[in-house]
């Protein structure tokens, strides 16, 4: 069980209190100019620290290498603190040896079956025999990530280990000063030193972000490093059935506790991790520490063309990372279009991409859509790039859309309204309007700095609008229909963590991608009661319950057997404004809707 506080600076709060209550009993102008300077400063250097973002946490086909030192006999323990300097370029004097890091897609491997949930898996090698050849597996959710547990596969302790509750690793995102408290418990069956043996683990965890600045390593230099540093305090016990009669009996138990510093970073070598430190709790004693190198490195190099077969001459070019983690629009890089059309993306871990090309709108690309590679204007339908070298001949074909002629004025606004973030607008993100019912782009926005898009001009018909952010499908939209004109606004969307919905009901709103049975549910998001229409082309068990982001269950719906025809339901249970989940079960098979309570 994790328990994360947001920490807003309860200790820069209190200055600030003090200083504007001094402010206030001062009558001298000069003075309190010098004051009101002062909060001026501190508030911009408390915001402008830090934050590490949980999309940067390793993902899918990206692997690492940790080099490690046992002895840490020339390893200093790190400083605390904002704007450090922590030079551990000669630190790592011991090195015992280095060892690969990889994450997989779960089902890929050996031992997935026992945890079906995990969203990503790893195989840690380490100098540490107990903690040498494990089978990870995590959880990433809107939360953050969770050791869900892991099988040892080493003969002096082989089995799987289960958490219950999962420990908590990180948030999707960490601030400085932020602190994160865990408690976790392991349990499982294994083969200790020749017996049939049970093993618990209970762990409490307190992690503060601790100090931030710039990390040397003998690799290099790294700005923008934040330090994470953990209090633990460990209990394990083994059981063994010495006579394997399914009875087990205390054969061992021992209590630790340490210090653990975790040195984070964005967006470095497919992972937030650049270094590790162990200690003793009085840090008096450095245990052991690894610092990260980057493996399996390429480059993804094309040339986006014209509608003419020329070379686009002028514009900008997104890599986005597949199997991102729960931070969608994850732009791993971006680049220039040359003036021969071609771009270059160097040093990409091996992994799976989704690339997209924005030509220069200002000039004589005035109407082309953002085109992804397999040339089309949305992210789900354009081809995947696997990587594992150096990959060529990704080549783009931009698309256009034919100029709009009737004055219309249609606009809206894209912000982040998630558990991390409240309304903050999202700039650079695509709004497309597509023509029903054949869903064809036939023009394109690009939101601004505030979160905000419009469209001058939209010839008469029916419309859909999509907002492109890749990795996020669309939980509903707006349907529009322009005759000689229209004037309409507020045509608003909110980004969660793992779909985009409109914001208001201006128009009516309906699903983008089909659910097995039709379902469509209305108004959503909705005030007081939204209703459920399922279209069912066979007789069917049909199971409906709704639950909130934490996964528990707040309304049962449905538990029958409905014919063929159109089921409608009334979800009029919720009593709290927020995000929910519908889950439909029908024969078996689930799907999942997004709803919102205003």
């Amino acid at each position: 069980m994790a328990v994360y506080i947001k920490h807003i600076g309860f200790g820069l709060q209190f200055l600030l209190f003090s200083i504007f209550v001094l402010l206030n009993s001062i009558t001298t102008t000069m003075i309190r100019s010098i004051l009101l300077l002062v909060i001026l400063i501190t508030s911009h250097l408390y915001y402008s620290q830090v934050t590490i973002e949980g999309t940067y946490l390793p993902v899918h086909n990206t692997s690492i290498k940790q080099v490690w030192d046992t002895a840490a006999l020339t390893m200093p323990v790190p400083t605390t603190g904002p704007n450090q300097v922590w030079d551990f370029s000669a630190a790592f004097s011991n090195i015992v040896d280095t060892f690969d890091l990889a994450v997989y897609e779960p089902a890929a491997t050996p031992y997935f079956s026992d945890f079906p949930d995990a969203t990503h898996a790893s195989y840690l090698r380490s100098p540490f025999v107990l903690a040498d050849s494990l089978w990870l597996y995590f959880l990433v959710d809107t939360n953050g990530i969770q050791n869900m547990g892991y099988y040892s596969e080493k003969s002096i302790a082989q089995g799987l280990i289960v958490g219950d509750p999962t420990e908590f690793v990180l948030p999707m995102e960490l601030n400085y000063l932020d602190v994160q408290l865990d408690t976790s418990r392991y349990e499982g069956f294994i083969n200790y030193a020749g017996y049939p043996a049970k093993f618990v683990r209970v762990m409490y965890k307190t992690m503060i972000a601790d100090g931030y600045g710039t990390l040397i390593t003998p690799d290099g230099t790294f700005s923008d490093v934040l330090l994470g540093k953990e209090a633990i305090y460990e209990y394990d016990s083994i059981f063994i059935d010495p006579l394997s009669t399914g009875t087990y009996v205390l054969y061992t138990d021992m209590a630790s506790d340490w210090h653990r510093f975790h040195f984070l970073r964005n967006n470095t070598f497919a992972s937030t991790h650049l270094m590790q430190i162990n200690t003793n709790m009085a840090e008096t004693d450095v245990r052991y520490g690894w610092y990260t190198l980057p493996v399996d490195f390429g480059s993804i190099t094309g040339t986006v063309y014209d509608t003419t077969g020329l070379p686009v001459t002028n514009g900008e070019m997104y890599l986005y990372r597949e199997h991102s983690n729960f931070t969608k629009n994850d732009i791993l890089a971006m680049t220039v279009i040359n003036f021969d059309g071609t771009y270059t993306f160097d040093s990409i871990p091996y992994g799976e991409y989704r690339i997209a090309a924005r030509p220069d709108l200002s000039g004589i690309y005035d109407h082309a859509f953002t085109t992804y590679y397999g040339d089309t204007t949305d992210w789900v339908n354009c081809e995947t790039v696997i990587t594992s070298g150096d990959t060529s001949a990704i080549d783009i074909n931009i698309l256009y859309w034919d100029p709009q002629t009737t004055a219309v004025s249609v606009s809206g606004n894209v912000s982040s309204n998630s558990l991390l973030k409240n309304n903050d607008p999202i700039p650079g993100i695509d709004i497309i309007v597509e023509k029903d019912p054949e869903d064809n782009p036939v023009a394109e926005s690009t939101t601004d700095a505030f979160g905000n898009f419009a469209f001058p001009y939209l010839d008469d018909g029916d419309y859909t609008i999509w907002v492109d952010i890749p990795g996020l499908g669309m939980a509903g939209s707006y349907s529009l229909t322009v005759a000689g004109g229209l004037i309409i606004g507020d045509l608003d969307f909110e980004v969660g963590s793992d779909s985009i919905y409109p914001s208001s009901q201006v128009n009516a709103i309906h699903p983008i991608q089909a659910h097995q049975g039709n379902v469509q549910v209305y108004p959503n998001p909705f005030t007081t009661q939204a209703t459920l229409s399922i279209d069912l082309t066979e007789e069917t068990t049909i199971s409906i319950e709704v639950v909130d982001v934490s996964g528990k269950i707040v309304a049962s719906i449905a538990q029958d057997r409905a014919v063929i025809g159109r089921k409608t339901y009334t979800i009029d249970q919720l009593t709290s404004a927020g995000l929910y989940f519908v889950k439909i079960s029908l024969n078996g098979n689930t799907e999942v809707v997004r709803i919102a309570k205003n």
